[in-house]
């Protein structure tokens, strides 16, 4: 087993499958060939196989396996097959895919001293992926060969999924494959076990039970552009979303409180100014996103509090300088509900979207790009003066806490696993995952999101009725790993190839009983 992982995490680290691109589907191709030379499935030939995603820009799919046992309670190896970029590598970016190469180009440039120790003891794989989360998935595709020889106990559904690091158009389809899944083979759903990488405590491993949700705020600023000498008479864009940026940023008090966990607080991943060229005078447009995350808190409520504080920075800002100029503060809603009263909106509308459905098809653009460029144009069709307009752009994360689900099956296995083995369990990983598609554990996505989500339906959505019929309970069981998205990304070998195939299998048996 020990071999067969460091085979396997070697030569899937060394496939370039950066998250919204193409090469996504050269590991989903080198999965498919691990699994079709396994003889359970030469002999079970239906038993696996892949999954298109519609309309996906990239073509990619899902890898999908199903060994079935001697009954049909199911437990989910859930994994994902795409990584982040390499550009924190730096001059050593080009090293970032082979596991041997990027250790010793780590160790010729300068790092910490624990660093520094554990790639030099030998004890830690390094490169891009390693931890998260090929690691992981080496260990579950291990442990799927491994029990395929002898399926003498419940039934094992192994799933792949591609862009859980970008929108998680993997999971999206991946909640109607699990829901088919179930129906057509008779499934029932025990457990699904996420390999991401976790973090350790001293001794004790962290094991989360529930994912934390999250929306990305965006934010366009439409200011007064004047001449610098007449400031006062006009109204800086850039001003206005810096003084937001400083409220909100990192601030703990934004944050929300569970069982003594916290959410991370807002954070700002795109400000800038809508200016092309130079002159001297005030931009006409500025615009941002952050991401927000909650336990609990709907979109709504978030938007609310949001809301709030902007029309209070706002007014902070122009009063300390001293300003003429007014500025209003709406939602994406009812911007809409301005352009509805104008002829012509409906064709003007399809058009736009039509436009928007092929830069994604095509790939010219992200979510967040694409939600505010359409904001942007929709002001300009409406003729709106000073304003700020808040909406969301994709991709959302309903939270989702296994616990919650209360099942007590689920209850049992973590308890028994933990007389075993050192672990603490959290509520949530605070990482974002795909688990949150595996149940609604909070109520149910409301219309307000989808009218204050420009691209939410055709270009972006998911079957919340779907999610809430899964309710899969799932823990986040993978190898120690450390430093996930640096360049310093690791994982423990001894953690990876032989605690984690025990804790695999510990964790199967339970949900087997």
């Amino acid at each position: 087993m020990r071999e067969r992982i460091l085979q396997l995490v070697q030569e899937l680290v060394a496939i370039k499958s950066v998250s919204a691109s193409v090469n996504e589907r050269q590991v989903e191709d080198y999965l498919y060939g691990v699994l079709e030379q396994i003889p359970y499935f030469v002999k079970h030939g239906t038993h696996f196989g892949q999954i298109a995603i519609p309309q996906d820009p990239y073509g990619r799919r899902i890898v999908y396996a199903l060994v079935k046992g001697h009954s049909n309670k199911t437990v989910v190896l859930l994994n994902h097959h795409d990584v982040v970029g390499v550009e924190p590598y730096g001059s050593v970016s080009d090293k970032a895919f082979d596991i041997e190469a990027i250790k010793a180009a780590l160790l010729q440039t300068e790092l910490n001293s624990e660093i520094r120790k554990e790639l030099e003891s030998g004890e830690w794989l390094a490169g891009r992926g390693s931890c998260d989360m090929k690691g992981g998935l080496a260990a579950q595709l291990a442990y799927l060969e491994d029990y395929a020889n002898n399926p003498n106990k419940g039934t094992l559904l192994f799933i792949s999924v591609p862009d859980e690091e970008s929108f998680s158009a993997g999971m999206r389809r991946g909640v109607w494959f699990l829901n088919e899944a179930k129906k057509d083979w008779d499934l029932d759903y025990r457990l699904a076990i996420n390999s991401e990488p976790n973090r350790r405590s001293e001794a004790t491993q962290i094991v989360p039970v529930g994912s934390v949700g999250k929306v990305l705020l965006v934010t366009v600023v439409q200011g007064c552009s004047v001449h610098a000498e007449n400031y006062k008479e006009g109204i800086n864009p850039l001003g206005v979303l810096a003084s937001f940026i400083a409220a909100t940023e990192g601030m703990d008090s934004l944050t929300e409180e569970y069982r003594g966990e916290r959410t991370i607080p807002p954070i700002w991943l795109q400000a800038r100014d809508k200016k092309s060229n130079y002159d001297v005078s005030v931009p006409q447009r500025a615009s941002g996103y952050c991401t927000l995350q909650a336990f609990s808190k709907t979109p709504q409520e978030i938007m609310r509090s949001f809301k709030n504080l902007l029309v209070d920075t706002i007014q902070d800002f122009r009063v300390q300088r001293k300003l003429e100029c007014p500025i209003q503060v709406i939602d994406y809603s009812e911007l809409v509900q301005l352009a509805t009263a104008i002829p012509g909106y409906q064709a003007w509308r399809a058009t736009k979207m039509q436009e928007q459905k092929k830069f994604i098809s095509e790939g010219w653009g992200s979510y967040p790009e694409l939600t505010i460029k359409y904001i942007e144009e929709l002001l300009d069709f409406v003729g709106m003066k000073e304003v700020v307009v808040l909406g969301f752009a994709p991709p959302y994360y309903p939270p989702a806490n296994s616990n919650a689900m209360n099942k007590p099956s689920f209850a049992a296995i973590c308890q028994e696993l933990a007389q075993q083995k050192k672990v603490k369990y959290e509520q949530y990983f605070l990482g974002i995952s795909d688990c949150s598609y595996c149940g609604l554990t909070t109520p149910p996505l409301d219309k307000y999101y989808e009218k204050n989500t420009p691209l939410w339906g055709e270009l972006y959505n998911f079957d919340v009725a779907a999610v809430a019929r899964l309710q899969i309970p799932f823990m986040l069981l993978g190898p120690w790993g450390k430093d996930l998205h640096c360049k310093t990304e690791r994982v423990n070998i001894k953690s990876l190839t032989e605690e984690l195939p025990k804790e695999l299998a510990l964790a199967c048996s339970l949900a087997w009983r």
